[in-house]
């Protein structure tokens, strides 16, 4: 098995990487107001729209032709320190949704949409109207999560009157996965999207387990 620096490389993640959040001058992240309330969110970058919408477009366009190829799309959330990757998050949206033949609404929203966006939308329940209502002022209380209060204390270095500040900047990193993908363990390639989600988040949990925010498929031997 290769360790994950090695796999990284061989993946292109440094030179691949996008911001995951736009950014001012200053270096706060902007805000975006959202939904029939007009709560506010941390805004996504331009760079990690288009790569998501790219990698869901190609993945409506397989179903639709009834030629999937793909499981679905590995993602991760890291920072990116002297030349190493830090994971931070490790995660997954799968081609098919719980029916097991239905294309995913995480998918299918990558069209146009805004909300689920793989995982990554600005509706509750997903990854940045979460982290938006662990940080922002105006979202109920009960939207506020353990998980998302974990997200903000790692990322961001002070939040104050809704400026949001990053500890340092936070790089995003996606792909499909197929069968035509190297898995971290060679010896068992090829590897579904969900175990290799699975081996890396393993990984991640022994070599960056200080760091690293995912709570389930941890190594808890160490």
């Amino acid at each position: 098995m290769r360790t994950l620096q090695e796999h990284f490389r061989s993946l292109c993640v440094v030179e691949k990487q996008v911001p995951l959040f736009c950014t001012r001058k200053d270096g706060s992240i902007e805000l975006l107001p959202y939904g029939a309330d007009g709560r506010m969110v941390l805004k996504r970058s331009e760079e990690m729209e288009s790569l998501m919408r790219g990698l869901g477009r190609e993945l409506i366009r397989q179903y639709d032709a009834g030629q999937v190829r793909n499981d679905g799309i590995l993602y991760m959330m890291h920072w990116c320190l002297d030349g190493e990757i830090i994971p931070l998050y490790i995660g997954k949206a799968e081609t098919y949704g719980k029916m097991g033949e239905n294309l995913s609404v995480n998918i299918k929203d990558l069209d146009k949409g805004d909300g689920k966006f793989g995982r990554w939308g600005y509706s509750y329940a997903y990854h940045l109207g979460d982290l938006s209502a662990a940080t922002l002022s105006g979202h109920e209380h009960s939207k506020v999560t353990p998980k998302y209060k974990r997200w903000r204390d790692r990322l961001f270095c002070s939040v104050e009157k809704d400026v949001v500040c990053l500890r340092r900047p936070v790089y995003f990193f996606a792909m499909l996965w197929g069968e035509e993908q190297k898995s971290v363990w060679n010896e068992v390639s090829p590897t579904t999207l969900a175990f290799e989600e699975y081996l890396l988040i393993g990984l991640a949990s022994r070599e960056y387990g200080e760091f690293l925010l995912n709570q389930e498929g941890r190594d808890r031997s160490v």
